[in-house]
């Protein structure tokens, strides 16, 4: 649907006196990987109608125009970025996951099909050849790399491993006459298919491997996957460069959304932000979406990231050992629903720490928000209620008090139902065989106005 029919569909609602709240945030059915949406698919990725219906509504309302600048602390792949520029709208977005970054990019800066044609052509023509030569190389003893990929030994079938890391090869000498926002988009493909490749169960996003009889017959078709890929994603880009502002703005940050202002190097400027859309991480990476197990080959075959940078993003994120914050005790009293939340784990000798941790980063982050966004403007965190030893984390309240407490005022609480998203749906919080307990299946929306 374009933008035009979109907001005239909406803007008959409004006039009949429809709400924010009268919308059903379910979106049932509806399809979540329209454009380039569907490049590459990211754990618990928010839908994009989400940002979609309200953008929609705020530059409807006039709180927002064509040209204004939105703001996503946790850009994940990229969802609020590709919206922003459907709407006409500039984006700044950072992410603490490089592959994050990379999808973020992509997926929103639109690239000329003409210069999108020229790489792929020029890529594909002699793949299927090359990669068989790679192969009877490796059949015969006789296939050798100045560099190897820096994957963790088992998960990869051989040789597909190595016809992998030709293509990346190939990109990388690509890039020099290309460019890297181009050659970055073969890469995404690229990333796409490695965990296909893998030995990497579907539908996990942690890295659980194949059973050892299952990884004897996986034989993957590296070139047939890769063309397929490269094509759907062409597909895409090309109908969305037509669509949007090449004009417009969006830039995607490799930065702390803790620090974000401060950072000297990534620079978010303050009072820069006229609505902030984000849907932060829903506990710690060990513990629930782990961002970086599910990043860390794609990022290293497809990209240029190494073995230790892609093993830390999990330990980097909310709530991770290699934060140096230290624990904010009148997070408590600042929080009721916080503190009784600790008074249930300290009771049942729960991961209290752990909440804190999380929270404490979490807090440091709405401070930091509220330093980008304009005075008066919108904010809205998209959020869902995790367990931890099995005692409910209310984040929806936890994000409203303490956001309350940095002087944001509350507009609303939108819940949704999550009729499908890339999470556990049971969970063994005490890592004890055979016992498990429910996960998150709904979500609620945050919305306050900045101070």
């Amino acid at each position: 649907m374009s933008e035009n029919t979109r907001q005239t569909t909406f803007s008959t609602f409004l006039d009949e006196g429809g709400s924010l709240e009268e919308i059903d945030w379910t979106f049932k059915g509806a399809d979540t990987s329209y454009l380039t949406h569907g490049l590459h698919n990211y754990p618990a990725r928010m839908i994009p109608q989400i940002p979609d219906t309200l953008l929609s509504y705020y530059k409807l309302c006039g709180v927002i125009e064509t040209g204004d600048t939105v703001y996503d602390p946790f850009s994940g792949s990229g969802t609020t970025a590709v919206e922003s520029r459907l709407h006409g709208l500039n984006a700044q977005a950072n992410d603490i996951n490089p592959l994050a970054c990379v999808l973020s990019e992509t997926k929103a800066c639109p690239i000329p099909r003409e210069t999108l044609r020229s790489l792929r052509d020029d890529l594909l023509s002699n793949l299927r050849a090359e990669l068989h030569t790679i192969r009877e190389q490796y059949q015969t003893g006789t296939l050798t790399f100045a560099d190897e990929p820096q994957v963790r030994d088992g998960w990869f079938p051989e040789p597909q491993l190595y016809e992998l890391w030709y293509i990346r090869r190939q990109l990388d000498q690509a890039e020099e006459s290309y460019g890297e926002d181009v050659t970055q988009f073969f890469r995404v493909a690229l990333s796409s298919i490695t965990r296909t490749v893998s030995y990497q169960r579907n539908g996990e996003y942690k890295r659980y491997r194949l059973p050892e009889e299952k990884r004897k017959t996986h034989d993957p078709d590296v070139f047939d996957l890769y063309r397929s890929k490269v094509a759907a994603n062409y597909k895409r880009m090309r109908t969305y460069s037509d669509r949007v502002d090449h004009s417009l703005d969006t830039t995607i940050h490799y930065a702390d959304s803790r620090t974000a202002t401060a950072n000297e190097e990534n620079t978010i400027e303050e009072n820069s932000a006229d609505i902030v859309i984000t849907s932060p991480p829903y506990g710690d990476h060990r513990t629930t979406v782990a961002y970086g197990q599910f990043s860390q080959d794609p990022a290293i075959i497809a990209g240029r990231y190494g073995y230790d940078e892609m093993k830390a993003v999990d330990k980097t994120g909310l709530g991770g050992p290699n934060s140096d914050l230290k624990p904010i005790e009148a997070l408590e009293e600042w929080s009721p629903s916080f503190g009784a939340t600790m008074d249930a784990l300290r009771e049942t000798d729960g991961r209290a720490d752990d909440a804190m941790d999380f929270v404490r980063d979490y807090y440091e982050v709405m401070n930091d928000v509220a330093k980008v966004l304009k005075s008066g403007q919108p904010s809205v965190w998209v959020v869902a209620n995790r367990t931890m030893s099995r005692v409910n984390i209310p984040t929806h309240l936890i994000t409203r008090e303490l956001c309350e407490h940095v002087g944001y005022e509350h507009e609303s609480t939108l819940p949704r139902e999550i009729p499908t998203k890339t999470l556990p749906w049971e969970n063994a919080p005490e890592n004890i065989e055979g016992v498990t307990g429910d996960a998150m299946a709904s979500e609620n929306i945050v919305i306050l106005t900045a101070p």
